[in-house]
């Protein structure tokens, strides 16, 4: 049973300057989970498809999507300060338009709803000891950070071979 999630993808100059951040985590926080991946909001979170896989990419292909291409803003940075896995994000300005898009995915997909979408744009997080959360979040939460990128798409991404890959793409229309 193959392992999914839906996303929204920045263009490659933002995602660019996303990774430098992931990178600067790697090198001086030693957490480098963040950097192997790749830059994006989460829209539903990895879940397991147990019927077969061409069903999920062909609802997923048939959404009837209300929402119109928008752009989101990127503001500074934000943290989620769990104890056991600490992250550090990128910080979405405008997040009613996420939350309207994810409930129209999560609704057509049927999904199980999160009790609230947080979206966000990680730079790092699983392997970021406690301590250098810390650390980390002493510097990051004075810088500053400011673009923004079109949501005009979402996509659904399959795991295998040890990485997200891009399975299908949703147009906004």
């Amino acid at each position: 049973m193959s392992l999914y999630f839906i996303a929204v993808v920045p263009h490659k100059e933002l995602r660019d300057k996303a990774r430098k951040f992931s990178k600067d985590f790697a090198i001086r926080f030693n957490s480098v989970k963040s950097y192997k991946n790749f830059p994006h909001i989460t829209l539903i979170k990895p879940f397991r498809f147990d019927e077969e896989e061409e069903i999920l990419v062909e609802n997923f292909s048939q959404m009837k999507l209300k929402s119109a291409p928008f752009k989101v803003f990127l503001k500074d940075f934000g943290c989620f300060p769990n104890i056991y896995k600490p992250a550090i994000f990128i910080k979405p300005e405008n997040k009613e338009e996420l939350q309207i898009l994810y409930d129209e995915v999560q609704s057509q997909m049927k999904f199980h709803p999160y009790a609230k979408l947080n979206p966000h744009l990680t730079v790092a997080y699983k392997d970021l000891s406690p301590e250098n959360f810390e650390i980390a979040w002493e510097e990051y939460q004075l810088k500053t950070f400011e673009d923004s990128f079109l949501v005009d798409k979402v996509c659904l991404f399959k795991y295998f071979n040890g990485k997200w890959n891009l399975l299908k793409i949703k147009n906004l229309e």
